[in-house]
This record gives structure tokens, sequence and C-alpha cells, in this order.
């Protein structure tokens, strides 16, 4: 049973890869599910089992992304609301140049489905019932909306300034 998890994991990262790595190349709009599933070296069946979108591909990157940085930078849940606050935008940042990517191709979706999927679970440990619904919410579309305005100006402030406007 592990390993077919574990199969199924590395073919979804696959085809996540592949879909930025043409993403490089030309608008993802021109993009076609052949060409994602060639070059991930999987079958469109495939594809179509564990995505419905390139939205939905996309999102799933970011999770990814995001898991990864949570590996070498725990959350820092018992901490201030500057220091959660530079953790995400310090998250952000080390992947600007993907952010970038999905920012030119108007993927901002994607963005938005990851922080809310990514975000609930912290929420619900809480148990915070509807509270916790809207606060996720809440705090998922003003995260993307900071993260727009910061790709906008193309990064040029630092994850500790950002943690400053928004928690003072």
């Amino acid at each position: 049973m592990g390993r077919r998890k574990e199969t199924t994991e590395y073919l979804k990262e696959c085809i996540a890869d592949a879909i930025i790595k043409l993403m490089r190349k030309q608008p993802l709009e021109k993009i076609t599910v052949q060409e994602i599933t060639d070059a991930a070296g999987v079958g469109r069946v495939t594809y179509f089992r564990y995505f419905t979108s390139k939205t939905e591909v996309l999102a799933y990157k970011l999770g990814l992304l995001w898991q990864n940085w949570e590996k070498k930078h725990p959350f820092p849940k018992e901490e201030g609301a500057y220091e959660q606050a530079l953790w995400f935008f310090s998250f952000c940042y080390s992947i600007r140049t993907t952010l970038k990517l999905l920012y030119k191709n108007e993927q901002q979706n994607a963005l938005l489905q990851a922080y809310l999927s990514l975000t609930a679970p912290v929420l619900e440990e809480d148990d915070m019932g509807s509270r916790g619904k809207y606060l996720r919410s809440y705090m998922s579309y003003g995260m993307l909306g900071v993260v727009t305005e910061w790709a906008n100006d193309k990064f040029q402030e630092s994850p500790e300034n950002l943690a400053a406007y928004c928690t003072q």
C-alpha cells in the first residue's frame, strides 16, 4: 500500500515539474495535456486520474514546494504574528521565480487554491468551526493580495519589511 502512494506522488510530481518546465518556454494557455504528459513521461490517463486542470497541477506543485520548505524551516507555531508572517514571506521569496512564472501566466487561482488547502489543516486543528472557515478565507485571500502586490513590484521589498507591514 505504501509503495502505491509513493508511486502516485512521484507521478504527480513528474507532471507538476513538466508543466513548470514547459511554462518557461511558452504560455500556459498554449501548452497541451499531451505536451505535459510527454514531458512527464506519463500517459494522458495518468494525468486525468490525478488532475482536472492545469491550475490544479500548479496548486499541487506549490503545495510540494511548501512542504519541502516546511521540512527545512518548521512553521513557528508558538511564535507571534511577525515571525509567522516572516516565515510565509520568506517561503514566497524563496520560490519567487516560480511565482513570477505563475503571475506571468495569470495563474493566481493556483496560488489561492494552494493557500486555502495549506492553511485548512492549521485552522482545523484548533477546532474553530465556522470561524475557522472564514478566518482561513480571510487569511488566504489577504495573503494572495499581498503577494500579488509584491510580485507586481518584482519582489523588491524584503520578507522582513512585508512581515512588518502586515503585522504592525
